[in-house]
């Protein structure tokens, strides 16, 4: 069994241990902590810890001696940094690290456990700031699978991704949010689940639009990837099927991606859904593009029965997820 020697290895391994923490290198050379979006602090190899403290616990810190000024932002109280020389520095630093994660989960909870009471407790909150969830509804072929539509509120005008056919019962709550400027579907399955009195403009791709004219009035189509105003990207990610279509909200605090069915949650694992009719290869291609997008969170169509409906994850972590489920594909396996 191999041993952990260096302060950063040390330090890594307990801080990674805590519910929700993931850890991955940055843009700066730093090696960051991170619960959800919020740094808890970062790295810079063995040597030294970066943090960043509300005004009155960072002043309180240095007086007791346990930080000084970070060194890009001398005489700010909160920015701080500590020298790691010896096994009390790296005791110290993994403390330091806990004020700002036990204050992080005192604030906004954990970011799958605030996803997962929600899905419990069938409220159209998400956990996540302007991401509101409807009622879950299973699947009639899969049970143990919930989907669910999202309501994305911004300033624009809001928007519904995915469908299911209790959004009418959720009528009062949509418009004390705003109501719903624009519709939008992953794939033409999601138009088996059409809602009744549901009048919002639906957008959808172009190959998908005869089988969603059955059961819904199409407003328009695409055909390529573009942007809507300046915080959401449409991204076509054919494959489950051959409009599948991705996607990715920056809300401001998040980059969301929604994947419909093409990436999808059961039981917390990251799994596809090639289906007989799928395409394989252009389901690979998708998974590829999918894989270089810069987002935080994943938020899919169907999820497993009382988990959580998405995913908080970072850069390093998705591109690992998505790897393993492009290694199944290649392998000949369906999800």
């Amino acid at each position: 069994m191999a041993t952990i020697k260096t302060p950063s290895e040390r330090i890594t391994a307990e801080v990674t241990s805590w519910p929700g923490v993931v850890a991955g290198a940055g843009r700066r050379g730093e090696f960051a902590f991170r619960l959800g979006r919020r740094e808890l602090g970062h790295l810079h190899g063995d040597y030294a810890a970066h943090f960043s403290f509300p005004k009155q616990v960072g002043i309180a810190l240095r007086e007791e001696g346990r930080v000084v000024d970070h060194p890009v932002f001398p005489g700010r109280p909160g920015p701080a940094a500590r020298a790691i020389r010896d096994e009390a520095d790296v005791r110290d630093v993994i403390e330091l690290l806990r004020l700002n994660y036990d204050r992080a989960v005192a604030r906004h909870g954990l970011p799958a456990q605030a996803s997962k009471a929600a899905a419990a407790n069938g409220s159209m909150e998400t956990g996540i700031a302007g991401l509101y969830a409807s009622t879950p509804q299973s699947l009639p072929f899969a049970p143990a699978l919930h989907v669910r539509a999202f309501l994305l509120r911004r300033e624009p005008g809001n928007l519904l991704v995915y469908s299911t056919t209790t959004l009418g019962s959720a009528g009062s709550a949509i418009e004390r949010l705003g109501g719903i400027s624009r519709h939008y579907l992953n794939h033409r399955h999601e138009a088996l689940f059409a809602s009744e009195g549901l009048d919002a403009p639906l957008f959808v791709h172009e190959r998908e639009r005869r089988s969603v004219a059955e059961t819904y009035r199409v407003r328009a189509t695409f055909s390529k990837r573009h942007a809507l105003d300046e915080d959401l990207e449409v991204i076509p990610t054919p494959g489950h099927t051959s409009g599948a279509t991705a996607y990715l909200w920056d809300s401001g605090e998040h980059r969301l991606l929604f994947t419909g069915d093409t990436i999808y949650l059961d039981e917390g694992e990251w799994v596809a859904a090639v289906l007989p009719s799928s395409d394989r290869s252009r389901y690979v291609e998708s998974l590829e593009l999918i894989r270089a997008l810069d987002f935080d969170v994943l938020v899919p169509w169907a999820a497993t029965a009382g988990e959580a409906m998405l995913a908080v994850t970072d850069r390093g972590d998705a591109q690992r997820r998505i790897d393993t489920i492009l290694e199944r594909l290649r392998r000949g396996e369906d999800r």
